[in-house]
């Protein structure tokens, strides 16, 4: 794999058009698990991918290059000596992220209010970034958005599908509807249910579904399961396989705030507090890593949360800023 490609415009352009080689997938695929950072500019140009899709709907007579170009004039009148450079044509997902990246970098907010306002297609976009989300779409259905994360949907599900599209992390309490399949395209997977709940994460291809009911088909290319209850796969893109994995038991606990933990690992609980609550936690030695903890944290904030875990296994706990240090000399149970 070569490293040292860089995270240019033109490879997050190939990526969201499912364009990128092996090595180009791979070095995105590692830039995105790098930081939540690097999770929230894909999702800030996914936001801006999924308008412009919406825009080049045949049905509309939207001219989005004349748009852009009415657009650039005023920027241009406004500021003579600024240049605007414009992807070149040559490949196809350069007619979509031309715009996409203009976007974003020149025109800002107003080409994009611009072609919304000349758009005859209702399409709905939600877009987190430090927050949580939770919607109900125009079926009935009630989807729980995580952080850093981008939901597409029509405004009115018409034709014999309700398809949306995700980037990122979302619970789905789907209202059932056996003649309109409910389809789900998540960062190149596709999961098809009728009526059920269930989690999809999907920052990266690697994509996850959880399942807390029902049935879902999880496809991606050429492969296929099913899931019921109680049972998650993931999408590995090395192998170019779908895996089942054992669930884990706090796969829902950015939206329910409930954590089960049974004969743990401190730092496996650590892990799952620090991602489900953004916050950054360190363990000051390595001896307490292995230290075991088996507790239900139901809705606590994270100072009480880390206070029961420190007075459990007799370990200090400090706030350092915006972060949290725990600190022990073992793992010693607190029995009183």
């Amino acid at each position: 794999m070569n490293k040292n490609l860089p995270i240019t415009d033109e490879l997050l352009g190939k990526f969201l058009a499912q364009e990128t080689d092996t090595d180009e997938l791979a070095v995105v695929e590692n830039w995105l698990e790098d930081s939540k950072e690097n999770q929230k500019k894909l999702a800030d140009y996914q936001f801006i991918w999924e308008q412009t899709s919406a825009l080049k709907n045949p049905e509309t007579n939207l001219d989005v290059d004349a748009a852009w170009l009415k657009v650039r004039s005023k920027m241009t009148a406004e500021k003579e000596t600024k240049t605007v450079v414009l992807f070149p044509k040559k490949k196809h997902y350069f007619t979509k992220f031309n715009i996409a990246a203009s976007i974003v970098f020149f025109a800002g907010i107003g080409l994009l209010l611009l072609l919304l306002n000349n758009n005859n297609a209702e399409r709905i976009s939600l877009k987190t970034t430090n927050n949580t989300l939770e919607k109900t779409l125009p079926d009935g259905s009630v989807v729980f958005l995580n952080t850093n994360t981008i939901l597409s949907y029509p405004a009115d599900f018409q034709g014999d599908t309700r398809e949306i599209t995700l980037m990122g992390e979302a619970f789905f309490d789907v209202k059932r509807n056996e003649t309109k399949p409910f389809v789900i395209h998540a960062n190149g997977s596709d999961v098809r249910v009728l009526g059920t709940s269930f989690n999809i994460k999907a920052y990266t291809k690697n994509v996850k579904v959880s399942v807390e009911s029902g049935k879902v088909s999880f496809k991606n290319k050429a492969n296929e399961t099913f899931l019921v209850r109680g049972e998650e796969a993931e999408f590995e893109t090395k192998n170019d396989t779908i895996r089942k994995i054992t669930i884990d038991k706090n796969v829902f606990a950015y939206k329910t705030k409930v954590f089960t933990f049974e004969n743990s690992s401190l730092e496996h609980v650590i892990k799952i507090l620090s991602e489900n609550y953004h916050t950054k936690i360190i363990l000051k030695n390595n001896q307490i890593k292995t230290c075991r903890l088996t507790t239900t944290l139901n809705n606590e904030t994270l100072p009480n949360a880390l206070n029961i875990i420190a007075e459990t296994l007799n370990l200090s706990v400090s706030p350092e800023g915006e972060k949290y240090i725990i600190d022990g000399k073992g793992c010693v149970r607190n029995e009183n």
